[in-house]
């Protein structure tokens, strides 16, 4: 387990650094970013995949098959939004390995619920377990390192295209990015600097601390896995595209990133592959958000989320 959260941890700084790549990478589209962003409504959708090759030589058939449920992981959410009444409705979706998990996320003001997968309970989510302006500073940092980053030779413009959306086909602009390893690293060090002074890290692996001995998680061990995944990590290769229609709106992205470890111990992690597809529609557009009204026996405590892996078999 404490080598799943290490990867998973991985992977979640790298899409960190592929959805900042595409907040405020470009000068060129930096207008229409900030155009997008600005809109108070409107939907979003973003997939994940996620490929991890493991080092599976000398393993028993046992660990081999535990591995291969952190082999292939695909996240889908699609996220509408009224910032106008401070609304949020996320449906997320999971799959590890061929098992599939369903979530919601809901905001209605300074109230925050996420649905715990397979139990269909809801965790409440206040200021003192959950703030989004960790988030926002850490988003803003790296933000900011990636424009100071980013030189004209990364920026390759494309010709005008027509693309699929859920609003049916739209014309757009195409727009290219490429990156060096150099700059990969350094962003991703940025990244993960960030996320260890907002105590993400520590929220993240919340749920997995104190579970029975044979397994209990400690975080500065998992931190110290982290730390000498970065010492070894290298980014093999970055491509991002983003679409902008006429109206000046970012409607689309789509990001990959290939990054390999050497010389990896026996079930560890050699190779991970992530790629993005974002798209974005209704925007600006008046939206109608259906909060669940939940009772106390739809919500669960985040301290009963520690034994969360017995309660649900896994």
């Amino acid at each position: 387990m404490k080598k799943m959260i290490s990867v998973i941890m991985m992977t979640v700084i790298v899409v960190a650094m592929l959805t900042a790549c595409s907040t405020k990478a470009l000068v060129d589209y930096n207008n229409a970013v900030v155009k997008t962003d600005s809109e108070k409504m409107g939907k979003e959708s973003m997939e994940i995949k996620i490929n991890v090759d493991y080092n599976t030589e000398g393993l028993s058939l046992e660990k081999v098959t535990q591995l291969n449920h952190y082999k292939e992981m695909m996240f889908n959410i699609t996220n509408q939004y009224d910032m106008t009444q401070d609304k949020i409705a996320t449906d997320i979706y999971m799959n590890f390995g061929g098992l599939g998990m369903d979530s919601y996320f809901y905001k209605d003001g300074d109230k925050q619920y996420i649905q715990i997968p397979v139990l269909k309970k809801y965790a409440k989510l206040d200021e003192k377990n959950f703030t989004t302006n960790n988030y926002d500073k850490i988003f803003a940092n790296v933000s900011d390192k990636w424009l100071e980053l980013l030189g004209e030779e990364n920026v390759l413009k494309g010709e005008n295209t027509i693309i699929d959306t859920k609003d049916g086909q739209v014309k757009a602009k195409e727009v290219s990015i490429k990156i060096s390893a150099e700059q990969l690293k350094e962003l991703s060090e940025e990244i993960y600097k960030s996320l260890k002074e907002g105590k993400i890290i520590e929220n993240f692996i919340f749920i997995s601390d104190d579970r029975d001995n044979q397994d209990n998680i400690d975080k500065e061990d998992i931190i110290k896995k982290i730390d000498e995944m970065f010492e070894i990590v290298v980014f093999d290769n970055f491509e991002a595209k983003a679409y902008i229609d006429f109206d000046g709106y970012l409607i689309r992205e789509k990001m990959t990133i290939q990054m390999s470890m050497a010389d990896q111990e026996k079930g560890e992690p050699m190779s991970i592959q992530v790629s993005i597809d974002k798209t974005n529609w209704d925007i600006g557009k008046e939206q109608e958000i259906n909060i669940p009204k939940l009772n106390e026996e739809d919500i669960i405590e985040l301290d009963e989320l520690k034994n969360i892996d017995n309660i649900i078999g896994l």
